[in-house]
């Protein structure tokens, strides 16, 4: 009975992958970008039929993860933390509103639980997987991408423009891009080689978005050209070639805005900095030293637009200074 029921559940497993690499294929061809690779076939069969157990080592782990970070953020705070913050998260009888500070730090505080439980769950259910040669978490990126050219063909096949233009969503396909280098097991956690990859995932990201950007000007060749390169990620990917998921003559040159992100960032540095005066009675010249210090980091070489933000900003928390 057993052997049946493990013989049932396995064919079902191999004609759901199956069927998913038909669907590539058959999309694949529709828009003329070539055969599927056998490395990115390999991959989806392998996603489809350990994905069972992928569940069963997240499940636990995740629960477990959950719990053990609740209890040392709680102890921490309990030990180290003033007598306010502790009461503010821990001893606040009732419900907290958002209109009060005790709500805001309560409210933070179970947002920065579930962030470190995420990550260290991930790191955990990787590591296991790794360990048990479980890769259905490895390849569940290549599905992601199978997802992308199959939008891509219901695209190119619709015989009118799509009311919804968009239609084709590129966020969980550049999530899977982004974190390629750490899932795929190919280049250690510390390697040395970590920030270029991350610039050449950025750089695929960004010549994902310049193609769909072609949307607006022609529709069924823009789609033809998105699933191309969604193909050949995945190939690559699939050999674990992540520092080249495309070629450098694809790869559209990469600007960098982050001018928004700098001045949220030092209006943040500004802002702890204040705090620390008010709450810790931290001397305020060492706070403005480490602001200026803070600021020259983030603006580097445009020291003079830093300088400009930390005159605007200053004031506001340090008066008189």
């Amino acid at each position: 009975m057993l052997r049946q029921t493990q013989s049932r559940l396995a064919a079902r497993r191999r004609e759901k992958a199956n069927a998913a690499i038909r669907k590539l294929r058959d999309d694949a061809e529709y828009l003329g970008i070539g055969p599927v690779p056998g490395p990115v076939r390999v991959a989806l069969r392998t996603y489809h039929e350990t994905n069972w157990k992928m569940w069963i080592i997240a499940i636990p782990v995740g629960i477990w993860t959950m719990r053990f970070v609740a209890s040392a953020t709680k102890d921490l705070i309990i030990t180290y933390a003033p007598g306010w913050l502790e009461e503010a998260i821990y001893d606040k009888p009732g419900k907290t509103s958002m209109a009060t500070t005790s709500g805001w730090i309560s409210f933070s505080h179970s947002i920065i639980l579930v962030w470190l439980s995420f990550q260290l769950a991930r790191r955990l259910i990787v590591l296991v997987a790794n360990i048990f040669e479980i890769h259905s978490l490895t390849f569940e990126r290549v599905q992601r991408w199978a997802d992308l050219i199959s939008e891509c063909a219901e695209t190119a096949r619709a015989p009118h423009m799509r009311p919804d233009l968009h239609g084709v969503s590129l966020r969980l396909a550049e999530l899977r891009v982004k974190g390629s280098r750490s899932m795929r097991g190919t280049v250690p956690s510390f390697s040395r080689r970590r920030p270029e990859l991350r610039n050449h995932a950025n750089q695929v990201v960004a010549t994902m978005r310049a193609a769909h950007a072609e949307f607006d000007i022609d529709r069924k060749e823009a789609a033809r050209k998105l699933a191309g390169l969604a193909l050949k990620i995945s190939d690559r990917y699939s050999q674990g070639h992540v520092g080249a998921l495309l070629d450098s003559s694809e790869l559209v040159a990469l600007i960098r805005r982050r001018e928004a992100l700098h001045l949220a960032a030092m209006a943040g540095v500004i802002t702890a900095a204040g705090l620390g005066v008010q709450i810790f009675h931290v001397p305020t010249p060492p706070a403005i030293g480490a602001v200026v210090l803070a600021g020259a980091f983030l603006y580097r070489s445009a020291a003079s637009a830093g300088l400009a933000v930390l005159a605007a900003l200053l004031p506001v928390l340090f008066p008189g200074k």
